[in-house]
């Protein structure tokens, strides 16, 4: 196993050094679940082996809804999942960079205009610093008999250990996390693309998909709001900074930075639910296609009219698959079936026939 190298710095060192790890993590896995002689690669070999049989089983007796047309698709679904489940470089170009590397190159392109460069891991471990020499400081003013609640020098050294303590979990402490995470679902990844073969398990690979995709947006949020966090604290910690190395005790920037970090951890909280909420449209979107697709089916079949003019009920009913398209095909029924004139409610049944009055009838006498 490749050794990652360790760094001196507190916020950067750390992150690249868990980055490395969790690259070995994924590529290690990969190696050892689907290299040959794999337990993993033999129940795949059955899968595929069942799938195809199926296909064919389906082609040969005209049963299910496959299509001729659709056996280009289905090939190249087979064609993909065996791509990226043989070769670790089809996987990891795809896969793995685009989800893991992605983001970090999306978060320098967006950070790039605020002056962060390729990201905010330096400007966090300033403010940190900054702080913790702050509260030294101020630590070391406070008189040790002196209460906390009564404010001073000490009250102020504690708010900013806490702001200090509160910056790293909103910002290091998620992208962390976050990574971990991410690392994990990549790593068992072969297992749920492989579900994807079959329609009865592809709700396991859409729930990995779904995971994947929040946890990787996650430290891309962290990243963006991070920056905006220092932008806001700069000015504060400037003045923080120079009441610091004249020793001069000031609560005012104190309980600002504070308010500032506590806002931020509302806000990461809520930037990380949205991400959840992103990553979930996904089965959403696809679910309303198919049934936006039933019901344009059904609307078809109830428009083809039958040989003696009537729509084609019978056809029609064998595809109703949910209730919006039963819906569809009964009015679209009710719609074109034949219109007929109503009666005039003040008209009488056979009032129209007039009975024609018979001449009449003379013998030849001249009588009637």
């Amino acid at each position: 196993m490749m050794a990652c190298p360790a760094s001196n710095s507190l916020v950067g060192g750390l992150i690249d050094t868990i980055d490395c790890h969790i690259r070995v993590l994924v590529q290690e896995s990969f190696r050892d679940l689907v290299g040959p002689g794999t337990t993993f690669a033999a129940v795949l070999t059955a899968m595929l082996t069942i799938y195809i049989a199926l296909i064919g089983y389906q082609l040969l007796l005209g049963r299910g809804n496959l299509r001729l047309t659709v056996l280009p698709v289905t090939a190249l679904k087979i064609g993909l999942i065996m791509a990226f489940l043989t070769s670790w470089a089809a996987y990891q170009t795809v896969i793995f960079s685009f989800l893991f590397d992605g983001p970090r190159e999306l978060v320098g392109v967006l950070l790039s205009p605020m002056g962060f460069g390729r990201d905010v891991y330096d400007g966090v471990e300033g403010a940190y610093m900054t702080l913790s020499v702050a509260a030294g400081v101020y630590g070391g003013q406070a008189d040790a008999a002196a209460n906390i609640l009564q404010g001073g020098p000490m009250l102020g050294s504690g708010l900013l250990w806490l702001s200090a303590l509160g910056l790293l979990l909103v910002t290091v402490g998620v992208i962390l996390a976050s990574k971990i995470v991410l690392g994990f679902l990549l790593a068992i990844g072969p297992v749920f693309i492989a579900l994807f073969l079959f329609d009865t398990t592809r709700g396991l690979f859409d729930g990995w998909l779904r995971a994947t995709i929040a946890f990787a947006i996650a430290p891309l949020a962290a990243n963006v709001f991070a920056a905006a966090m220092l932008i806001m604290m700069s000015p504060f910690l400037s003045t923080l900074s120079e009441n610091a190395t004249a020793e001069v005790f000031d609560m005012g920037p104190i309980v600002t930075i504070g308010l500032i970090v506590a806002v931020f951890a509302i806000v990461m909280g809520m930037a990380l639910r949205a991400t959840a909420t992103i990553a979930g449209g996904f089965d959403s979107a696809r679910r309303g296609e198919a049934v936006a697709s039933d019901v344009m089916m059904e609307m078809r079949f109830a428009r083809q009219p039958s040989a003696a003019g009537a729509p084609l009920a019978s056809e029609a009913s064998r595809t109703d698959a949910t209730p919006a398209a039963a819906l569809v095909r009964r009015t679209e029924i009710v719609r074109e079936a034949p219109q007929f004139e109503r009666l005039a409610v003040n008209e009488r049944l056979g009032q129209s026939y007039r009975r024609l009055s018979r001449a009449p009838l003379r013998t030849s006498g001249g009588h009637a």
